[in-house]
């Protein structure tokens, strides 16, 4: 007898790599005002960075090329990409709207997806460089190209900002700088490394007090996403590929957790936070534990916070999904207006070649009202998209 399955849109057995030659350009037709925004799209860099690097540094400007069958990264002469994976990653990096506007923007009307929200894709392996110099360059320069790959179509994409988080006292003015590229939002990793003297950073640790206030004061919002290498990986041979992507998709609670329980939303009210692509079904077991710890340690909890953890989410925090019929079923307990829906442009777990299906989810397992925020709508006012 086959095992069955949870996957609950047929057109996801078996999509694997065949997603780039296939696109679902029919489905139901949405509620009328229905405006269906991805909150997490990727683009593929190129070679950006050498043009972008000051004449001092262009020795060390990261490359990125077309080799072995697929993109390639190198630094300063490295090869970051492990052998072969190169040619693996193809299925999606080969993707022709992944580095093309036009091609893009037919691939979205396809799918009824009306604007992105777009991450890195190479970009998230050169997070842990340690020279600052070369960090802030590459930050800077990914920055300029993003803002310009954004600009061909600047009414349905909108980039996320690389936000320096490793000197608190430059946020500041890395913020004026994302703000006058026209970035509605950015980013920081959720394995930030350590300070220039060599300290761990702990984004709820007081050397980040300026950070948060830098943050807070800009009134953009910030996300985590998953997808970094592990800082001590553990994990090869058998099996890598799967334990590696499970990991990756088990939740970002211990970073809400720090956020929360360090107080970082306590001094930083106005403070928005997402947590992307790691789903909406961690939320509600996650809500549930930190407000048990704190009924249930109240002489352990340093600082002392002036709320339930669980005020927290639903006051300051959001998180991004593409599929989750567990996680909508808690809904509830989650808040609606903490969703919001994604695509995840052009990746072998997004829902390019059924995404009017995985929209048409969202209205099936809620109502309608509800449905129309989590598709679009939240991530219009939160951004401050215009439609």
């Amino acid at each position: 007898m086959a095992s069955p399955t949870v996957l609950e849109i047929p057109k996801m057995r078996g999509i694997g790599d065949a997603r780039n030659r296939i696109a679902e350009s029919e489905g139901r037709p949405l509620p009328a005002g229905t405006v269906v925004i991805s909150a997490d799209s990727h683009w593929l860099e190129g070679d950006i960075w050498i043009d972008r690097f000051p004449e001092h540094l262009k020795h060390r400007a990261p490359r990125v090329f077309f080799e072995n069958g697929g993109w390639e990264v190198e630094l300063g002469g490295k090869r970051l990409t492990p052998p072969g994976s190169a040619a693996v990653s193809c299925s999606f990096e080969c993707v022709p709207g992944f580095n093309n506007v036009p091609v893009r923007l037919k691939d979205l009307d396809v799918e009824g997806v009306a604007q992105e929200i777009i991450f890195p894709q190479k970009f998230f392996t050169l997070l842990f460089l340690e020279n600052l110099e070369e960090k802030e360059w590459v930050a800077r320069a990914y920055n300029q190209a993003l803002a310009e790959f954004c600009a061909q179509a600047p009414d349905r994409l909108h980039g996320v900002a690389i936000l320096n988080w490793w000197d608190p006292e430059a946020t500041r003015d890395s913020l004026a700088e994302i703000k006058a590229l026209g970035f509605k939002t950015a980013m920081v990793p959720i394995q930030p490394g350590k300070f220039s003297d060599g300290e761990p950073i702990s984004y709820h640790g007081p050397r980040m007090d300026p950070f948060w206030d830098a943050v807070e004061e800009a009134g953009l919002p910030l996300n985590f996403h998953i997808g970094e290498r592990p800082v001590n990986p553990t994990v090869g041979g058998r099996g890598a590929a799967g334990i590696f992507v499970m990991g990756q998709m088990g939740g970002m609670r211990n970073v809400w957790s720090g956020l929360t329980f360090g107080g970082v939303f306590d001094r930083n009210p106005g403070l928005r936070v997402i947590f992307v692509e790691s789903g909406l079904h961690w939320v509600p077991g996650a809500l549930q534990e930190a407000d048990m710890i704190y009924e249930s340690f109240p002489s352990h909890i340093q600082p002392k916070l002036s709320h339930l953890p669980s005020h927290y989410w639903f006051n300051n925090c959001y998180a991004t999904f593409m599929v989750d019929p567990a996680g909508l079923e808690m809904i509830h307990r989650i808040g609606a207006d903490r969703c919001l829906w994604s695509s995840d442009y052009p990746h072998n777990e997004s829902t390019l070649g059924y995404s009017r299906s995985a929209v048409q989810a969202i209205f099936d397992a809620t109502s309608v009202e509800d449905a129309k925020k989590i598709a679009g709508s939240n991530a219009i006012e939160l951004f401050g998209l215009k439609v």
